[in-house]
């Protein structure tokens, strides 16, 4: 899921400035009407106004540097996140290690791995988590290729992936 504004889809260090302002709508303090003003103006007062750079590093930064641009500019999931902490040696904050549930959450996860590709080779790792992710990372570059074959990164030849969906359940050992 991902929340637009103003044409914007905006990152998880955006999502954390505008979290109080959905708070205030929902507890009546901001109206409808006046809400999307008063997310433009979160957005400036922390500094990550609409249409700030969010490029992720290069090459050049050590893996610790781009994982941590990405946990405050990137597009994090829980999946994802999930992958960042594991391969960092870090324990989730909910104790799991969520899996990627449908090619949303895949696309999140193939995006880290663009972003650190030193992890890709030990995704395998992922397998320690649960029945999912075992079955998910055996069977992750077939999984990753067939995303990238339907919809292409960050879903720019489409806007559904059913046979890769269809593959990530048959790896988890589900029906589609």
């Amino acid at each position: 899921m991902s929340i637009v504004l103003r044409e914007h889809k905006l990152n998880q260090r955006q999502l954390d400035a505008i979290t109080p302002t959905m708070n205030d709508l929902i507890q009546g303090r901001v109206s409808q009407r006046t809400f999307e003003q008063a997310c433009v103006d979160a957005l400036e007062m922390a500094g990550c106004p609409l249409g700030y750079d969010t490029t992720m590093p290069g090459a050049d930064k050590t893996v610790e540097q781009r994982a941590a641009a990405w946990v405050r500019d990137g597009e994090v999931g829980m999946s994802s996140r999930a992958i960042h902490d594991h391969m960092l040696g870090l324990t989730p904050k909910n104790g799991y290690f969520d899996y990627p549930l449908d090619p949303d959450d895949l696309n999140r996860c193939i995006k880290l791995l663009e972003l650190i590709p030193e992890w890709k080779p030990r995704m395998g790792e992922m397998v320690c988590h649960g029945k999912d992710w075992a079955g998910l990372a055996s069977h992750w570059e077939e999984i990753s290729q067939c995303f990238l074959d339907e919809v292409g990164l960050d879903w720019r030849k489409g806007s559904r992936a059913p046979k890769t969906y269809a593959l990530m359940k048959q790896a988890m050992g589900e029906r589609a």
